[in-house]
């Protein structure tokens, strides 16, 4: 298996879980929850696909939503909805980490494919990282979580920044792609576990 494929369903089976925890606690019904895991896993990438003007991947292939489908039923039977602090877990914080890094750096790619400036390239890479969970939390009738906690959406930027500069530098190659995701995923781990967050201008 590639590896970017096999880090794309490690990060797409972490959002389908957040997906069906949160779609849990709100109390939505089966349809609810697919749905709710499906946007939060996809709904960046959607977007994102039809801003660059081509098919969404999701259409294309059968096996993203397979992936959503199978992680919701293991997690069913494993009772997860049971465990409201799951995303607390660091299992599932490295998984998410992996996640959120690999999306942020595949929607950057795909904007400097598609020649967008500096600005395109580090809105996609946000975009498709955590587009979902924007989409998801809008749908829950709740302010998205990365504009009042976390440091989550700026790892998105800043991946996207650099991976513009690399590019920018003719530097893109097998050893920085690694570098720009080990990046990624250090700083969410430390944005965790640090509690690291963007100022307010009130705070409570």
């Amino acid at each position: 298996m590639d590896f970017t494929l096999f880090l794309d369903i490690i990060g797409t089976i972490a959002f389908a879980l957040s997906g069906y925890i949160l779609g849990s606690k709100a109390q939505l019904d089966i349809l609810g929850i697919f749905f709710i895991s499906s946007v939060t896993a996809f709904g960046g990438g959607v977007v994102r696909d039809l801003l660059v003007n081509r098919t969404p991947f999701i259409f294309q292939e059968t096996y993203p939503a397979t992936i959503v489908l199978i992680t919701i039923i293991i997690a069913y039977f494993l009772k997860l909805h049971h465990n409201t602090k799951l995303t607390d877990n660091y299992i599932f914080i490295i998984t998410d980490s992996i996640g959120l890094s690999i999306f942020a750096f595949t929607g950057a790619t795909i904007a400097i494919i598609n020649e967008f400036n500096f600005g395109g390239v580090v809105f996609l890479a946000f975009l498709t990282a955590v587009g979902g969970g924007i989409i998801r939390d809008i749908v829950l009738n709740k302010i998205p979580f990365i504009f009042v906690s976390e440091f989550y959406g700026t790892v998105a930027i800043l991946i996207g920044i650099i991976t513009w500069i690399m590019n920018s530098f003719y530097i893109i190659n097998t050893f920085t792609i690694i570098t720009i995701l080990l990046f990624g995923f250090i700083m969410r781990l430390l944005a965790f576990k640090y509690k690291w967050k963007l100022p307010k201008l009130i705070d409570n």
